[in-house]
């Protein structure tokens, strides 16, 4: 499997609030770029893998510059899926400098997966695709 590298993309300098998305899908991080187009976040980082992520996020633990102030996670993911996410993040959490708000942003739309999610307390929403622009802007206020 092909690794992309993390991708930051500056936007409006007036929004302060950042968004980190782990999601394989190169479409959907296209989607939330030109969504992002009114500029409800600063920036979006994009990342495709687990473990880059996590390690990412230990990095930069005591940089709240570096930390993002919201993730979306899909649930789906071709190597270390959402769960294996969300399991490492209920572990380093703690240690991080700034609170995160994580939603679950998936295709999913099992009954089994929101009810899985509902254990995790730093999840604020899970989200089924498709995604709306409404969604997306209350999330960024």
């Amino acid at each position: 499997m092909l690794s992309l590298p993390a991708r930051k993309l500056t936007l409006n300098r007036l929004q302060t609030k950042t968004l980190l998305v782990l999601d394989d899908d190169v479409q959907f991080h296209r989607i939330l770029t030109l969504a992002n187009k009114p500029n409800f976040f600063h920036h979006i980082d994009h990342h495709y893998e687990v473990d880059a992520l996590i390690r990412y996020l230990t990095a930069n633990q005591q940089s709240k510059a570096n930390l993002p102030d919201v993730i979306f996670v899909d649930l789906s993911l071709p190597v270390n899926d959402g769960w294996s996410f969300l399991n490492a993040f209920e572990v380093i959490r703690s240690s991080l400098c700034k609170q995160i708000t994580v939603y679950i942003l998936t295709a999913s739309v099992r009954k089994a997966d929101r009810e899985r999610a509902s254990g995790y307390t730093f999840v604020k929403q899970y989200i089924s695709k498709p995604f709306t622009m409404d969604q997306f802007r209350e999330i960024a206020a």
